[in-house]
């Protein structure tokens, strides 16, 4: 009964442990790699100790970045100031053309029923009223709507 074994392959010695020093050394080195710092600012302007960290690294920095941040602030502001009154603009300029329609329509409807076409002055001008109350209340709504978006926007609110 001669079975033949398989050759075994030859087995590596055990790992070797680390002495304490070599651990202390290894776990200093990876306490090392676990500990980050950061540091994180909003805004335009960045903190003070930092900021006049800039007056080391060149002459008069941190005024300087002030500045920039000044000028910066400013013409955000202009901006948005041309943007509201363009927006002002064309809100009166929408509210007069549609008061031209609105009053056209009517004319409209006046002389249909002047000149002896009641039922269709009649529909033309109850079409124009009813369509000017429609978008009064739409507009009504939808401006209602947007407000209380933006309230819970800036609360926090999803």
């Amino acid at each position: 009964m001669n079975k033949k074994r398989r050759q075994d392959k030859p087995r590596q010695p055990p790992p070797q442990l680390p002495g304490p020093e070599s651990l202390r050394q290894f776990v200093r080195q990876e306490i090392r790699q676990q500990i980050s710092v950061s540091s994180t600012f909003s805004g335009p302007l960045p903190p003070p100790d930092i900021l006049a960290r800039y007056n080391d690294a060149v002459p008069e920095g941190a005024e300087r970045i002030i500045a920039m941040a000044e000028r910066q602030a400013a013409h955000r502001m202009a901006l948005e100031s041309r943007v509201v009154d363009a927006d002002i603009k064309r809100s009166n300029w929408g509210l007069g053309a549609g008061l031209v329609v609105a009053l056209a329509g009517l004319f409209l409807a006046f002389l249909m029923v002047d000149r002896g076409n009641a039922v269709a002055g009649t529909v033309v001008g109850s079409l124009d009223l009813s369509g000017l109350v429609a978008l009064f209340v739409y507009g009504t709504v939808s401006r209602r709507s947007e407000r209380q978006q933006r309230v819970k926007m800036l609360s926090g609110e999803s």
